[in-house]
């Protein structure tokens, strides 16, 4: 599954990722874009 959230990732972002990863979903990818360009990549 994709995971899509805004650039310039502070800790709380980076944490999420990192619980994601290592305990809901192994294969889950992230993407990191301008937050303008969120619902367009989701």
């Amino acid at each position: 599954m994709k995971w899509v959230t805004r650039e310039r990732a502070k800790v709380d972002r980076i944490a999420c990722p990192w619980l994601i990863k290592n305990f809901v979903d192994k294969d889950a990818e992230f993407l990191f874009v301008k937050p303008e360009k969120v619902l367009e990549v989701a």
